[in-house]
């Protein structure tokens, strides 16, 4: 199964309970930085500590150790790093997120060690090629519908919810015909085609 945007502990966990081989996307604040710290002068990302499930704590690249200080009864974590340390570490003006000056802390939940396996299993050049079908699958489209404009369903009733969204359907069908006729990947004899003015 390919999921995207779904890299919740309680989804991870449901996969887990299933026995179903999921390929769910690293969430954005969670993916290693294309760029390395020393390269630039880029903040530090939550990506750039190391979570060690056994002791559960985090790493930081200065090899500083963030303890659990705090546990919600939601379940929600929070990590922190000594102060005295962090103020002396070379990173502290691009890592810690405190205006008070606090050591840096970082936030998650029960599910760190699945989330992180999750990680190390999309990082494979396998679960890469598999992803990589989901393009070609129906999701974008909801996506592409959804950045339109369309955030839910004006009607009730299982027939007239169906009509509406065939209508946003056929719109958007038809800004995808016109599109490709603006280009000339259909009717290439109407290929760049002028905008008409309002």
């Amino acid at each position: 199964m390919q999921t995207n945007g779904y890299q919740s502990g309680s989804n991870l966990e449901a996969f887990e309970q299933a026995g179903v081989n999921a390929y769910v996307a690293v969430d954005r604040g969670e993916k290693d930085h294309a760029v390395a710290l020393e390269d630039n002068e880029r903040k530090l990302v939550k990506a750039d500590f190391d979570y060690d499930e056994e002791n559960d704590c985090f790493h930081c690249p200065e090899e500083q150790v963030l303890p659990l200080v705090k546990q919600g009864k939601d379940g929600r974590r929070v990590y922190q790093g000594d102060v005295t340390q962090c103020h002396n570490c070379q990173y502290f003006s691009r890592c810690s997120q405190s205006k008070q000056g606090h050591a840096r802390t970082i936030n998650t939940d029960g599910h760190e060690g699945r989330r992180q396996q999750m990680k190390h299993h999309m990082a494979k050049d396998e679960s890469k090629e598999i992803y990589k079908h989901r393009k070609t699958i129906v999701e974008p489209v909801f996506g592409q519908i959804e950045n339109g404009g369309f955030r839910g369903f004006s009607v009730r009733g299982k027939d007239k919810v169906a009509g509406e969204f065939s209508l946003v359907c056929a719109g958007h069908n038809l800004k995808k015909m016109v599109k490709a006729m603006m280009t000339g990947v259909v009717r290439p004899e109407f290929g760049g085609m002028v905008k008409m003015a309002a």
